[in-house]
């Protein structure tokens, strides 16, 4: 988990998982070169972006050749070296476990995927002390306990994925999973508008998610 820098223009010194925007560099040729294990290339943008946004907020390598000189490097740079030393980030490691969708009505809306990999055991994490102030290995349980205990601010996103995870004793238990699924699930929360005004999100499956008179 880190946390987003307090001066972050979205959710500022929330816990989340590393990630951030598909970019520009994430859909080229480089990333091509870059980042294997793909086969969908319609997939290749985002799983560049999880893999990039790793490295980059945490200092977590998913590479075939780990490289401490590769820590510290952002986008193309990034790309550029792997390239040059003949290594990949390792995409294939990643397991796609579900597709969030912000509702509508929000002023932003954002269309997120998130992924699961296994590291070794002791691999380092440190934040990048620009897009993030802390990084550090948790479990799902110890993770969701903080936010309950007021001492984490996570949004509903991560602490629902979280739970998801906290089913699992390995995480390679939680990653077959991820895999075994026929369909990843696309989850869109929706606002309701209450008769007072009064706005709540109900997430799907719950009682009243598929009436009338939601945003």
């Amino acid at each position: 988990m880190v946390r987003r820098a307090p001066t972050s223009a979205f959710v500022g010194g929330a816990h989340v998982f590393p990630g951030g925007a598909v970019e520009a560099v994430d859909r080229s040729e480089l990333a091509q070169q870059a980042v294997s294990g793909i086969e969908d290339l319609e997939m290749l943008p985002w799983v560049a972006a999880a893999v990039r946004e790793a490295a980059e907020e945490a200092g977590v390598l998913v590479t075939t050749t780990p490289d401490d000189s590769l820590l510290g490097l952002h986008g193309i740079a990034l790309y550029e070296a792997l390239a040059a030393m003949g290594a990949t980030l390792d995409g294939g490691r990643l397991a796609y476990l579900s597709n969030w969708v912000t509702p509508v009505g929000e002023p932003r809306r954002f269309d997120t995927r998130f992924f699961l990999a296994e590291v070794s055991a002791g691999t380092p994490a440190f934040p990048d002390e620009h897009e993030v102030t802390e990084a550090e290995w948790t479990t799902p349980l110890d993770a969701l306990e903080r936010a309950k205990q007021g001492g984490w601010f996570m949004l509903p996103p991560t602490i629902l994925t979280l739970r998801t995870l906290a089913r699992f004793d390995t995480p390679g238990e939680a990653v077959d999973f991820a895999r075994s699924q026929e369909r990843v699930p696309r989850i869109e929360p929706k606002l309701v508008v209450g008769e007072d005004g009064s706005i709540r999100i109900l997430m799907p499956g719950q009682a009243g998610y598929d009436d009338q008179g939601l945003l």
